[in-house]
């Protein structure tokens, strides 16, 4: 082998190798634990009909749920999540029309995987810790209450999972 060939190589190998760090030398690597999740943005119309609300959370459920009696169940066996964190204020705090949030497991507990039913919802009484109420749903579809699934994938935040939340218009209830 030549050593023009040799030389060539060499510069094939560093091509190959190099190649695809542009974005690294651009922006730095990223670290390796990124976190995993998804964001987007819950808008809020009729606060005022919006009379019993104690507090508002986001859940996401692996199943669609179908049983108000399993969900605790559900939240303790890891095939449902909640965004903010109990102790945490809730979206509900300030009455704002708009709320931009991120709910990754950097600030919540949350598995990679599919979620079938992504939802805004609401407990409805002081006491009682059980009753929850959905206020918005995540539609592929605006306009009507048909759940979309969406993926937590590996270090990436999955963005634009908007819902709409009309207090004068609620989803319906999957359970009882």
């Amino acid at each position: 082998m030549t050593l023009f060939q040799r030389f060539g190589l060499c510069l094939l190998a560093a091509a190959l190798l190099f190649g695809g760090c542009g974005k690294a030398f651009d922006s730095g690597l990223g670290p390796l634990n990124d976190p995993s999740g998804f964001s987007g943005r819950v808008t809020f119309k009729n606060w005022s009909a919006a009379t019993n609300v104690i507090e508002m959370r986001l859940l996401v459920f692996k199943e669609f749920p179908s049983d108000s009696s399993a969900i605790l169940n559900t939240l303790l066996n890891r095939q449902a999540f909640f965004y903010p964190r109990f102790g945490e204020k809730g979206f509900n705090q300030f009455h704002e029309d708009v709320v931009d949030y991120v709910f990754s497991d950097d600030n919540a507990p949350l598995d990679l995987g599919e979620y079938k039913y992504v939802l805004v919802a609401y407990r409805y009484e002081l006491l009682d810790y059980s009753k929850w109420r959905p206020a918005g749903v995540y539609t592929a579809s605006p306009g009507t209450f048909n759940p979309a699934s969406i993926n937590v994938l590996l270090h990436k935040i999955t963005p634009n999972i908007n819902i709409d939340v009309d207090f004068n218009n609620l989803p319906p209830k999957p359970w009882g």
